[in-house]
C-alpha cells in the first residue's frame, strides 16, 4: 500500500519506520529540514520538505497515487487541512491526529467525516480512558481491552511474596483457573520475552495477562492486591486532558486536587470544574505538598507537557508519601530510565497514537491493536471463513516463533487456547507478536484465495 504520512516528529517518524519495514511505500511530509534529513539518513522511504497544506507540496510526495493519508503534526489545522486536500485527490482513506477537543468530542460542532477525515485519533481522549482504567485497578502498570471490553489485558508487577512469584508458568497454569486468564509476555530488565512453561515468573518482574474480565477480583489476590477504592488523586498540569479528567473524577466523588505552575491556566481549569480544586504552584513546592496533605494520595498524576517536570514533580510526590505515581512523557528515549528508577506507571502518547492508527492499516480484519514495549504488540483479529487459519486445530498450525495466541473469543465466551482448540471462522483471536512475526501472522489470517488483494 502506497501511505502518505503528513508530519515527521516522534509518530511520523515511527509509522514511517513501522510500515517502510512491513512493506508498505511510504512517502512523509514536513516543514522541518532537520527532521526530513533524518528521515532520509535513517529510513528507506521518500522525505519531502514542505507544507503539506500547499496542493504542489503533496503532488510532488505522491498524494496522487496514494491510497492512505495519515496527518500527525503538531496542529491540528494542517493535520485537517491535508485530509481536506487528499480527498479533493481521491485519496480513499485518510487519518488524522486532533488534540483539540472541540473536534472530537460528541458534541462538537463537526463531525470528523465533515472534516473529510475517516478517523480521527485524540491522544488526549485515549489517555483520559487508559487512566481511569488504571485507578480501577490496584497494582496494574498498563492497561487495554479487546473484544468490546469483555477479554482485559492488564500489566502487573510481580511483588516479593506473591503467591505466584517463584513458580513456573506450568505451576501456575496448574494451581490457578487457567481457563480464565493466561500470562503472554514477561518482562524482565527490560527485555519482553513470550513465556515458556518452564519459565518462571520472578518477584520484580512485570508480566502481561490476557483475562476474562469477570476472574479479574481473583487474579488480584495472586499478587497480594485487593479492590481498594482510590479516595484522592493530586494531578499536577492543568492541560486539557487534566481538566477532562478532573472532570470524570468529580462524578465519582474522588477527592481531586490538580497543581498548576501557571497562574492563568490554574484559573481556566477553576472555572472548568465544579468540585476539584486548583492550586497555582509548583510540581517541587514541599510546602504545597504538605499543604495538600500528600501523604493521604492513593495516585499522583504527572500530566503537564514538560516532560522533566513530570519525572521531578512524581519523584517527590512518592518522597513525600504518595501511594503510586504516573508520568506521562512525550519523549520516548525517558521510558527505560523511568523503568530503571522504579516509577509505578509511565504513559507514552506515541504509542497510544501510533497504536490507533495501526489497527487500522494492518491487513485482513484485525479488530484493535496495542503496542507494547520494544515494538511488540497485541493483536485483536477476526478469523474469516477463507482465512488459512480457519477450521484447524492450533497444535496443527506453523505458528511463528516470537508470537502466542493468547485468547480466543467465540460467541461472547473467552477460551484459553491449546493444542486440541480449534480455531472457527467468526472467532475472535488475540494475539501478542514479537517485532519481524506480524508480515508472518497476517499470512497465517489471511484467505486462501491469496491472488486476492488484503483489504
Amino acid at each position: 500500500m502506497r501511505i502518505l504520512i503528513v508530519g515527521a516528529g516522534i509518530v511520523g517518524y515511527n509509522l514511517a519506520q513501522e510500515l517502510s519495514q512491513e512493506g508498505h511505500d511510504i512517502a512523509i511530509v514536513d516543514q522541518d529540514p532537520e527532521r526530513v534529513k533524518r528521515i532520509t539518513e535513517t529510513l528507506d522511504v521518500m522525505a519531502v520538505e514542505g507544507n503539506a497544506c500547499l496542493p504542489t507540496v503533496l503532488i510532488k510526495a505522491g498524494i496522487k497515487s496514494s491510497e492512505m493519508l495519515i496527518a500527525v503534526t503538531e496542529k491540528d489545522e494542517i493535520n485537517f487541512l491535508s485530509c481536506f486536500l487528499a480527498s479533493r485527490f481521491n485519496v480513499p482513506n485518510r487519518f488524522a491526529r486532533l488534540r483539540n477537543m472541540e473536534f472530537t468530542d460528541k458534541d462538537s460542532v463537526f463531525s470528523p467525516e465533515e472534516l473529510f477525515i475517516d478517523q480521527a485519533i485524540n491522544p488526549g481522549q485515549i489517555i483520559v480512558e487508559t487512566i481511569l482504567k488504571i485507578l480501577e485497578t490496584p497494582g496494574v502498570v498498563s492497561v487495554a481491552e479487546f473484544a468490546d471490553g469483555d477479554v482485559l489485558l492488564r500489566e502487573f508487577d510481580v511483588p516479593e511474596k506473591a503467591p505466584i512469584s517463584g513458580k513456573t508458568i506450568q505451576e501456575i497454569r496448574s494451581i490457578t483457573q487457567m481457563d480464565s486468564f493466561l500470562i503472554v509476555a514477561i518482562v524482565r530488565d527490560g527485555e519482553l520475552v513470550i513465556p515458556k512453561d518452564q519459565d518462571i515468573l520472578q518477584a520484580g518482574d512485570r508480566f502481561y495477562t490476557l483475562i476474562d474480565k469477570e476472574f479479574l477480583p481473583f487474579l488480584l489476590p495472586m499478587l497480594n492486591r485487593t479492590l481498594d477504592q482510590v479516595e484522592k488523586v493530586i494531578i499536577y498540569g492543568a492541560t486539557s486532558t487534566s481538566t477532562q479528567l478532573a472532570n470524570a473524577l468529580e462524578e465519582s466523588m474522588r477527592d481531586v486536587c490538580i497543581i498548576e505552575p501557571s497562574r492563568e491556566k490554574a484559573n481556566r481549569a477553576a472555572g472548568q470544574l465544579k468540585r476539584a480544586v486548583v492550586m497555582h504552584g509548583s510540581g517541587t513546592d514541599m510546602d504545597l505538598f504538605n499543604d495538600i496533605n500528600m501523604k493521604d494520595a492513593d495516585f499522583f498524576l504527572a500530566l503537564s507537557h514538560d516532560d522533566e517536570n513530570n519525572i521531578l514533580s512524581a519523584l517527590l510526590a512518592k518522597k513525600h508519601g504518595a501511594k503510586r505515581a504516573l508520568v506521562i512523557t512525550h519523549d520516548p528515549e525517558y521510558l527505560p530510565i523511568l523503568d530503571s528508577i522504579g516509577m509505578d506507571i509511565t504513559i507514552n502518547p506515541r504509542l497510544i497514537t501510533v497504536s490507533a492508527i495501526l489497527k487500522h492499516l494492518r491487513k485482513g480484519r484485525v479488530m484493535s491493536v496495542f503496542k507494547l514495549i520494544e515494538d511488540a504488540e497485541v493483536m485483536e483479529i477476526e478469523v474469516e471463513e477463507d482465512s488459512f487459519i480457519a477450521s484447524k486445530q492450533m497444535g496443527k498450525i506453523n505458528f511463528p516463533k516470537g508470537a502466542i495466541i493468547g485468547a480466543l473469543l467465540r460467541k461472547g465466551e473467552m477460551i484459553i487456547p491449546n493444542d486440541e482448540v480449534t480455531i472457527e471462522a467468526g472467532d475472535s483471536v488475540i494475539v501478542v507478536a514479537l517485532p519481524g512475526t506480524i508480515e508472518k501472522i497476517e499470512k497465517l489470517f489471511g484467505r486462501k484465495r491469496s491472488f486476492l488483494p488484503f483489504r
